[in-house]
């Protein structure tokens, strides 16, 4: 046997056991605040349409929110991740006249699944980004004053939905297993008129990565 024909041979043993050594999994947890989109307006035309003179919506649409996450890295550049997002709660108000309000808080939580990229900057630094679903789980819960009134069975609203989920961030390593990780995450499209309107989540956090 020559050289060269043991080229080959060598190189796909050398890559064998390289890869196992690059490959890592990971774990951590992340906290932030979440801010969802509002439907004002949208709110006020439903209320004008059914004969109220007049409607007018306030909106409280951000929240503590927070994410737990396990992952693994086929190599430095190329991952998947799983999560339980929990993006918080929403809420709202609609007064009328006649003199009467509808209020509703709605919440958003639910599991993803994402395939992540990774580069590297340095051995410390790296940038990354994900690009996912998440199975959303939906629920607003109503509560009617004076001249509004619920029809039964409608003051609680569920709704699941499997939606698009994308991320940018950025870890800083303090040591071969400890990271810190800083994320801009977006949840789109999630619930519909039942649950009060659909909306879009931004998601800004921190969070601690513990590699194994």
């Amino acid at each position: 046997m020559n050289v060269r024909s043991a080229t080959w041979p060598l190189a796909a043993l050398m890559i064998a056991l390289v890869a196992p050594a690059q490959a890592q999994f990971y774990a951590g947890g992340q906290v932030g605040r979440s801010d969802a989109s509002a439907e004002r307006q949208g709110r006020n035309d439903q209320f004008l349409d059914l004969g109220f003179s007049s409607a007018t919506t306030s909106s409280d649409h951000k929240d503590t929110a927070y994410r737990i996450f396990a992952g693994y890295l086929f190599m430095p550049y190329l991952g998947v991740e799983a999560a339980y997002t929990d993006l918080g709660s929403t809420r709202f108000r609609t007064d009328v006249d006649p003199p009467g309000a509808l209020a509703g808080e709605t919440s958003v939580k639910g599991e993803e699944l994402s395939a992540v990229g990774r580069y590297p900057i340095g051995d410390r630094f790296a940038v990354y980004g994900r690009a996912g679903v998440y199975f959303a789980r939906t629920q607003t819960t109503y509560r009617a004053e004076g001249s509004v009134e619920l029809v039964d069975g409608a003051d609680r609203q569920r709704k699941r939905t499997t939606k698009p989920v994308y991320s940018v961030g950025a870890t800083y390593a303090f040591t071969q297993q400890l990271a810190a990780r800083v994320e801009w995450a977006r949840h789109n499209d999630l619930g519909d008129d039942s649950t009060g309107g659909r909306m879009d989540v931004d998601f800004v956090s921190v969070g601690i990565v513990y590699t194994f």
